[in-house]
């Protein structure tokens, strides 16, 4: 087995905090809990990494979200724009490495993956198909809650370049926004600060539930203008070493 995301440390970044911020199938925003079915990696055409997630929910169904840990030149954090000396991590590898710590103790870098066949949408073949990837196995049947949003955002098209580009149209999308520890209720940042008790879980409920947060932006004549909304794999642009926040399972 390895550490397919030994590289990805949280080392030299800025500490996330708790910020309550502004398919077929969208959930209302809420708080939801399950055990982790499958969490394997991939890459862009772009070269940028995701996690694949799928939580099983007690309704029965699945979540399903890719998140992109990396931007296309492989990097886990941007550069913050009034100090080029402090290294922001990525919303998606915040959300990813909270989710290993919460489940299992342990960050990204450290989890084990191991090469597995899991069926996969293949564009192409308009169908699942058998295929291999490397999957992160200590995730696999963990506990985990997931604050949810349901988010309005310009749709995506290709303009005459062949770049994805905002539209004018608009969707619903889920988007996971918070990680909790689901025995705990406590965010990595509450565990790490060393919290007496679990505050933002209902702090996130009372400013989020049920509410759908607006993300669109006026598309007007060329889609890609500059201002459009777009989405996708993060593009290029110190904490101390982590510790077993919540005791590895």
């Amino acid at each position: 087995m390895t550490t397919l995301f030994g590289n990805l440390k949280s080392d030299g970044l800025e500490q996330s905090t708790d910020n309550l911020g502004g398919g077929s199938f969208t959930r209302e925003s809420d708080i939801y809990s399950g055990k982790i079915k499958m969490a394997y990696a991939g890459a862009a055409k772009s070269g940028a990494r995701f996690v694949q997630l799928i939580v099983d929910l007690p309704d029965g169904k699945e979540y399903k979200e890719t998140v992109y840990i990396t931007n296309k030149a492989g990097e886990n954090f941007y550069l913050n724009k009034s100090d080029n000396s402090k290294k922001v991590p990525l919303p998606g590898f915040t959300t990813i490495d909270d989710i290993c710590l919460c489940a299992t103790g342990k960050p990204l870098a450290e989890q084990d993956a191991e090469e597995k066949i899991v069926k996969i949408y293949d564009f192409e073949a308009k169908a699942e198909l058998p295929t291999s990837v490397p999957v992160l196995i200590e995730l696999l049947g963990q506990d985990i809650s997931l604050a949810i949003l349901k988010v309005t955002e310009n749709k995506q098209a290709k303009n005459a370049n062949g770049v994805y580009e905002a539209t004018a149209e608009t969707r619903d999308i889920n988007s996971i926004d918070k990680v909790f520890n689901t025995a705990t209720q406590m965010t990595v940042v509450e565990a790490r600060n060393k919290a007496e008790a679990p505050v933002f879980w209902d702090n996130w409920l009372e400013r989020n539930k049920g509410k759908t947060r607006d993300k669109t932006s006026k598309v007007i004549g060329n889609p890609g203008a500059p201002g459009a909304a777009r989405s996708g794999p993060p593009q290029a642009g110190a904490a101390p070493a982590r510790q077993s926040l919540f005791g590895k399972k």
